[in-house]
């Protein structure tokens, strides 16, 4: 009896190591297909630099003193060795702002697309494994989201409950949940016929286990692809709605907010708009060059 038990043990070992051991080389191809990109690896090289002056900006730059704080004697000033990108009309080094600038404006985009992958994965799951009335009902109340668009939803939602972060973050959160719950629905519904979802019925797994366990895993790959390049598109989200006064308030640093503050001065100071204007561009395009490369890694056909 305990050869036996010993027996299925190394066999169910056997069977975890190979899973394992055919998860990592898929990684490791996807990788590979991912660096004959160029550009897409361009990409990733220029938004993981961003990234890490985000992240590293409370190390070298005072909040209060570089960021916030008002130096009127010094407004107005051009790019020059104190001041690489020069200074604003309240005498505020511009590099400073710029890179607290990415903290806010990148690290609020990654959090909107958690959020809207976190409801459009239970919104979508649901619907597509379920189906039948419950899908309906799903979709029906999606569909009513997506007869608005986009911006005017986060605008009447900001204009509702007030200009804040918190309040930005669920606008546009909310206006995204939508478009993530049609692309996994169609996932689901593309994968719960698969015979190794029969199997798992089978085996006497329900429905939740079912889903989380095997489903979500194996579409993956649309989900990441659409969450990259929406990460992009909600950072311009957000610029554009601090622009016209319905995001991020000053003096809070953010990218859209610093171009509204600089277009009184954009003819006889143009600098002021250079970097905000190029931070927002050279963001956007990094992270749509990476979603492009990793729609061309995840796709069998590509691959193959």
């Amino acid at each position: 009896m305990s050869d036996i038990l010993n027996t299925s043990m190394s066999d169910a070992e056997r069977a975890a190591r190979r899973a394992k051991f055919k998860k990592k080389s898929e990684i490791v191809t996807i990788w590979h297909q991912f660096r004959k990109n160029k550009l897409a690896v361009f990409g990733l090289i220029v938004f993981m630099i961003m990234l890490i002056l985000a992240i590293t900006a409370p190390l070298h730059i005072s909040y209060e003193a570089d960021v916030v704080e008002q130096h009127i004697s010094e407004r107005l000033q051009g790019p020059s060795a104190a001041h690489l990108f020069g200074t604003d009309a309240y005498g505020r080094d511009i590099f400073a702002r710029v890179l607290w600038g990415a903290r806010v404006s990148m690290f609020t985009g990654l959090a909107v697309i958690v959020i809207a992958l976190a409801g459009g994965i239970a919104l979508g799951a649901t619907a597509g494994y379920l189906g039948g009335k419950i899908d309906n009902l799903i979709m029906r109340f999606i569909d009513i989201f997506l007869a608005i668009p986009f911006t005017l939803l986060a605008i009447s939602i900001v204009a509702t409950l007030g200009n804040s972060i918190r309040n930005l973050l669920l606008a546009l959160s909310v206006a995204l949940i939508p478009k993530f719950t049609r692309i996994i629905r169609s996932s689901v519904i593309s994968l719960k016929g698969q015979e190794f979802i029969e199997a798992a019925k089978l085996c006497g797994a329900n429905g939740p286990i079912i889903v989380i366990k095997h489903i979500i895993p194996n579409a993956l790959g649309p989900i990441i692809v659409e969450g990259t390049l929406a990460v992009a598109r909600t950072i311009m989200d957000i610029a554009s709605l601090s622009f016209i006064g319905c995001g991020i308030q000053p003096p809070n640093p953010e990218w859209g907010s610093m171009l509204s503050d600089a277009k009184a001065y954009m003819i006889s100071y143009p600098y002021l708009v250079y970097a905000p204007g190029i931070a927002i561009v050279i963001t956007a395009a990094a992270l749509t060059l990476i979603g492009d490369g990793l729609r061309d890694a995840l796709d069998p056909k590509l691959r193959n």
